[in-house]
């Protein structure tokens, strides 16, 4: 009876972890494609070959450096594990958050296609658009640099998009230095606190805010969040990449 409820159990892991499998390779490719693909496709071959992968185990369990081996990594694999629901948690947390009277919008830059914003870029302003009607009063903060493929910099790709929309030049503040989350976080700060502001709006993609919100509060700023929606069959992909990035901010600061 125990066997059957046991190749039961594997037998729905296996397809679970079968249909994230596929659904971690429905993009373009990213790291969240190779991490995805170790950690989906191994429990699979874990669920399939069980019995050769146990006996390997027996065999390295047997020897004194062995049991070390197998107990650091297991370890690793807990504090990972574990990390990893922690970190969807807030992920999911702060895909939307309220606050009151902000001062400013601060909009995270994406890909630039020569001087036009991709998909993802054009919807972060979208939903910039609506934080700043909303908030008549509070500026925008553009931020991104220029990168490679980009014949403008991705500041300047979102001034032009949301002033074409009806945004007043007067209202948008380019930083256009930034090369990553971390310093679009740190320099959009340093520009806002020159003008007394310490109270700002984040506009990125849902999976995207909680890494700047930890950004944001080393840097002195109280913020809210209004994410653009990132597509179901991208989600998964540029959520498993983020765990990586996650770890890499809670890391190295």
């Amino acid at each position: 009876m125990t066997k059957y409820i046991s190749k039961i159990i594997r037998a729905i892991i296996s397809v679970i972890a079968f249909l994230l499998l596929v659904w971690v390779n429905c993009n373009f490719f990213t790291a969240g494609t190779i991490i995805g693909s170790a950690l989906f496709g191994g429990a699979v071959l874990v669920c399939v070959f069980w019995k050769p992968f146990c006996g390997v185990i027996k065999r390295v369990w047997s020897k004194l450096a062995g049991r070390a081996v197998l107990l650091a990594l297991g370890t690793v694999i807990a504090v990972c594990a574990v990390s990893c629901v922690i970190f969807s948690m807030n992920m999911a947390m702060c895909v939307e958050r309220s606050i009151e009277d902000p001062q400013a919008v601060i909009v995270l830059g994406c890909q630039v296609r020569g001087e036009t914003p991709s998909t993802m870029l054009a919807k972060r302003c979208d939903a910039a658009l609506e934080t700043l009607s909303a908030h008549p009063d509070a500026v925008c903060v553009v931020s991104g640099g220029q990168g490679n493929g980009e014949d403008i910099s991705e500041a300047e790709a979102m001034r032009r998009y949301l002033k074409e929309r009806g945004i007043s030049e007067n209202r948008i503040v380019i930083e256009d230095k930034s090369t990553s989350t971390r310093e679009n976080i740190r320099l959009s700060a340093e520009l806002l606190k020159e003008r007394g502001i310490d109270r700002a709006v984040i506009v990125t993609n849902d999976f995207h805010q909680f890494r700047a919100d930890i950004y944001a509060r080393k840097n002195g700023l109280t913020v809210g969040h209004h994410s653009n929606k990132t597509p179901t069959h991208n989600l998964l992909n540029y959520w498993v990449r983020e765990w990586a990035a996650l770890f890499s901010a809670v890391i190295f600061g």
